[in-house]
């Protein structure tokens, strides 16, 4: 990781893998220098004000009243989600991140926004900071009056041990679930799995039937210590999504087939990617060359690079395999590896990445222009007339978008104040 988010020893350090370079040679987009007056610019106009694409309808209502389904198809059946991912910063946040995001939102009007995981970094050095650093990347959505989650990545936690801050993902999630306009419900009570949710929209027809699910899973940060009996350093060290977690899904996918009458399609969200999208680039668990990746693009409609290993968790938890036997997750998504941007149809199941959003982690050729040229934003766009209701998925990228390449880092002054109605925890 760059030295502004240094990564602890006990973790996997993809600095060292990437080498400062890259199988793909990106082309930078020079997009010209900022003055001290841009980078100053005020709360209102950088973080964003609202602009009504959606009515969540009221405060948190992910936690809502019961039978009342979050979310809703817009009149003419459509619905859009931007997911974002590896915001990953400290309270004094890359101001390019923040812009980024409020110019995607800004063109899009989504109906649903994500930050799916490593929210933030090991930066925050108290308890406030952490605080700070999260309100950073969220008001860009709470602003605008987009309905709006979080799942937690490998970093999220990291100043608890780097900083003694003592806030830990569940403290987070109580202190997001304070915004206006987010969604993220009290998780299941159990040690582990903070972000997990089932965010139903429903029919623009019938407010009372779900037509399509967002699926929140936390895949987890870090193994445990490892095992002084069974050390081993090929293991990776990431963590996993639980086989509790697995059961809750289908547990709760087989309740809304009951209570609806029929499966209801979804997308699944979560930080770490699963094994399945490392086999499906090079066309299975066994195969790891250019030539079989030559295939199976094919085989599997791969678009997009891969610029990184799929650096997956420490064993396979099979909610792949869980999705794909329930058959009504139509895609996961993943973050987590900031220069991977691919997709493809692995026997029935989207899987794919949003690359890193952030502007502050590693990045493409670090250090050089093309370091920021895959900070992005991915769009998912749904619509309950058609048949799969799921149509597609797009990129965005900020270089394309008049954000400034510059590789060096651009911190905001100050952090941005907390809404009125948000309070930092005591």
């Amino acid at each position: 990781m760059p030295s502004d988010n240094a990564t602890p020893n006990r973790k996997v350090s993809r600095r060292s893998l990437l080498g400062g370079g890259s199988i793909l040679a990106a082309t930078a987009a020079a997009t010209g220098f900022v003055t001290n007056t841009q980078a100053q610019s005020s709360h209102s106009s950088f973080f964003g004000s609202s602009h009504g694409s959606s009515n969540p309808g009221g405060a948190n209502p992910g936690a809502g009243a019961h039978g009342k389904l979050p979310l809703r198809f817009q009149p003419n059946g459509r619905f859009k989600i931007v997911q974002f991912n590896d915001t990953q910063d400290d309270h004094l946040t890359d101001r390019r991140t923040i812009e980024f995001m409020g110019k995607v939102l800004d063109q899009e009007k989504p109906n649903f926004a994500l930050i799916n995981g490593d929210v933030i970094t090991s930066g925050p050095k108290n308890p406030r900071q952490v605080y700070e650093a999260i309100n950073n990347v969220v008001l860009p959505m709470e602003s605008r009056s987009i309905p709006w989650a979080i799942t937690f990545g490998n970093h999220d936690e990291d100043s608890v041990e780097d900083a003694n801050t003592g806030v830990y993902e569940r403290h987070m999630a109580e202190f997001v679930r304070q915004y206006k306009h987010n969604l993220n419900p009290v998780a299941p009570d159990r040690p582990f799995g903070h972000s997990d949710a089932q965010l139903l929209i429903a029919s623009a027809k019938n407010p009372a039937q779900a037509r399509f699910a967002i699926w929140l899973l936390d895949s987890g940060n870090y193994l445990p210590e490892a095992d002084p009996v069974q050390d081993n350093d090929d293991v990776p060290s990431y963590d996993y999504i639980r086989p509790a977690q697995v059961e809750w899904y289908v547990g709760k996918s087989i309740e809304a087939e009951k209570r609806y009458g029929t499966k209801v399609p979804g997308l699944m969200y979560f930080h770490i990617p699963t094994y399945e999208h490392r086999d499906m680039w090079f066309g299975g668990p066994a195969k790891h060359l250019a030539a079989n990746h030559a295939k199976a693009k094919s085989t599997f409609n791969i678009e997009g690079v891969k610029n990184e290993d799929v650096y997956y968790g420490s064993f396979n938890s099979g909610i792949y395999g869980a999705a794909r036997d329930r058959g009504d997750v139509l895609g996961i998504y993943c973050g987590h590896d900031h220069i991977n941007s691919y997709k493809g149809d692995y026997f029935g199941v989207e899987l794919g990445y949003c690359p890193g959003t952030g502007f502050a982690p590693y990045g493409l050729m670090d250090g050089t222009w093309q370091q920021h040229t895959l900070r992005g934003a991915r769009v998912f766009e749904l619509n309950e007339n058609s048949e799969k209701i799921y149509e597609s998925t797009r990129l965005l990228f900020a270089k394309d978008m008049g954000v400034d390449m510059q590789p060096k880092k651009q911190p905001i002054a100050k952090p941005a104040a907390l809404p009125s109605y948000v309070k930092f925890p005591r």
